[in-house]
């Protein structure tokens, strides 16, 4: 699928969804987003494979001049942003089950979400309101997010070994480093 390809970089699919705001919501959305911790802290760690995710409220457009047309937004948008491992029918769902009430908490303030009760529905209403991507890199393309943090667990272990075993005899380093890294 066409729309596929522009949105994917290896194996990890980029996914931007662009809503409306409903009027007079605009501030409650924010104060629920700032609730939320970062990294571990945040709801969008509890969705399995999730490279990177982010919400970010746009009030409205930015005219930087020259040839550019001066746009207005007539209402602010909540911008979700997320590049994660798989495919994206597969994605949504984690999205409505593993977010749960946190879901319904954040979308619940934009105009037409209709809740995460409904898969279908959710589905709908994140492919109607995407915005497909011009380019897309993923910094880990064919690598998943499993796979990532094997790799950063594993390089945080030979630094440590690094450290300890300076000074070791060249046979007593090699039985070490076996032991730890070839079992």
């Amino acid at each position: 699928m066409k729309r596929d390809k522009r949105n994917r970089s290896g194996q990890a699919y980029g996914l931007t969804v662009l809503t409306p705001v409903l009027e007079h919501r605009l501030t409650a959305l924010a104060a629920h987003l700032d609730t939320f911790g970062p990294e571990d802290a945040s709801p969008l760690a509890r969705v399995a494979g999730t490279h990177f995710a982010r919400w970010v409220i746009l009030e409205d457009v930015v005219y930087e001049g020259g040839r550019q047309r001066r746009d207005n937004l007539k209402a602010p948008r909540l911008l979700f942003t997320s590049n994660f491992d798989g495919p994206l029918d597969a994605y949504l769902e984690a999205l409505r089950t593993e977010l749960g009430d946190d879901a319904d908490a954040v979308w619940g303030h934009c105009a037409g979400y209709p809740g995460r009760a409904d898969a279908a529905a959710f589905a709908a209403y994140f492919r109607a309101h995407q915005v497909q991507s011009a380019l897309f890199f993923g910094a880990y393309g064919d690598q998943t997010v499993s796979e990532v943090q094997s790799n950063l667990d594993r390089r945080t272990r030979l630094i440590e070994f690094a450290m300890a075993a300076q000074g070791l005899e060249p046979a007593e380093l090699q039985a070490r480093f076996q032991a730890e890294f070839m079992a």
